[in-house]
């Protein structure tokens, strides 16, 4: 998951650039599917190993992508409309929410997928 959150925070870094510079204007649409697709993908990942381990917190992290998800579709909309500063402030929050996201609710999800492994080698030993 560690590749996955890089690839994430790289693509975010490739979007802001475009966003601020003309020459990479042509590269915003690409960038924004790609970045979709990796958060879908990523996100689709860690709801299969919540729920495969029973995870607790399943609906509340899953409310926490949608959360993300909501947000980069305003930042599409904000694109698609030229709206450079609304589409800056949405990428800001998104960057910022996947930072705290991977602190928190991603290490919360980490010890527990640790924990489950440990309890479920115990039980086959």
């Amino acid at each position: 998951m560690d590749a996955e959150h890089h690839a994430l925070f790289q693509l975010c870094d490739h979007l802001r650039l475009a966003l601020k510079s003309k020459e990479g204007a042509g590269r915003v649409g690409a960038l924004l599917d790609e970045l979709a697709a990796h958060a879908v993908e990523h996100f689709s990942h860690e709801e299969r190993e919540m729920r495969s381990a029973r995870y607790s917190l399943y609906t509340w992290h899953k409310r926490q992508h949608s959360t993300a998800g909501n947000h980069l579709a305003l930042l599409r909309q904000a694109s698609e409309r030229g709206d450079q500063d609304e589409a800056l402030e949405n990428l800001a929050f998104l960057s910022g929410w996947l930072n705290d996201h991977i602190r928190l609710a991603d290490r919360m999800l980490a010890a527990s997928l640790r924990n489950h492994r440990r309890a479920r080698q115990a039980l086959a030993s």
